[in-house]
């Protein structure tokens, strides 16, 4: 049994590892998924098969790409739902003034910075910030986020006193800003977004091929931010949601160790 547990969680291990290749890019080969996961290449197309059938991954013509039910799961995650919803309308009033910038909304979690939401514009070829993108270590939007730390986590890369003065800096200004340390050509201005209790809870960001644009945008990001707050403190407490019957997560865990399953 210990096994067969131990089996379970390695199969799940190798499919989540496709899905996080897929979710950095809109469509990948057989071959390339599965030197990216560091999975054989058998186990990686046994796997795709078992998250095609269950609707997580999509297949045409011999490439792959995350599918409806992926989707579905990570619209549902609570902290994007709440930001989502607070945010749409002040994104949409930083677009009408940003000139095309790309913007993102940026959450922590399991130590690292996810964009949860935003507006996709001319950076998107260096660097596409969609949902789900994973920010390098140092962005703006972590020091936004650091700032509000007691203790600021360092990221890699950066030394000690750097990093300190780096978020000193936020935590004076009320900003973020990042000229090409990160990503080359691309430059950023973010600030933070507050829950009801003052709390930060996220970043959004304003990101742009050509520095000049930056310290225009800083009041506008600023009132971005600061109108998500608002609306994300006026929001209702979300309905507890009935639990569903059935074993429909257990079947999938089935299923994923039937394909890895050499005995079956």
């Amino acid at each position: 049994m210990a096994r067969s547990g131990a089996e379970g969680r390695g199969v799940l291990e190798g499919a989540f590892a496709l899905m996080e290749v897929l979710a950095h890019d809109d469509e990948v080969g057989l071959t390339r998924l599965a030197s990216d996961a560091a999975l054989p290449k058998a186990t990686a197309h046994r796997l795709l098969g078992q998250l095609v059938a269950l609707g997580a991954v999509q297949s045409c013509e011999g490439r792959y790409r995350l599918g409806p039910r992926t989707f579905r799961l990570g619209q549902a995650w609570h902290p994007a739902r709440a930001l989502r919803a607070a945010s749409a309308q002040p994104l949409r009033e930083l677009a009408a003034v940003s000139g095309g910038v790309s913007l993102s909304l940026s959450v922590p979690e399991a130590g690292h910075i996810v964009v949860v939401g935003g507006m996709r514009g001319e950076v998107d070829e260096v660097f596409p910030l969609r949902s789900g993108v994973v920010l390098p270590p140092g962005s703006a939007a972590e020091l936004v986020l650091a700032a509000a730390a007691p203790v600021p986590e360092r990221p890699a890369g950066w030394t000690e006193a750097a990093w300190a003065r780096e978020v000193a800096g936020v935590r004076e200004r009320g900003l973020a800003f990042d000229y090409e340390q990160c990503v080359e050509s691309l430059s950023c201005v973010a600030a933070p977004v507050h829950s009801a209790s003052g709390q930060v809870v996220a970043a959004i960001a304003a990101t742009a091929l050509d520095a000049k644009l930056i310290p225009p945008l800083c009041d506008a990001v600023s009132r971005a931010a600061s109108a998500i707050s608002g609306r994300l403190a006026r929001l209702p407490e979300p309905a507890p949601r009935p639990r569903r019957a059935g074993a429909a997560p257990n079947r999938a865990v089935r299923g994923f160790a039937g394909a890895a399953d050499p005995r079956r």
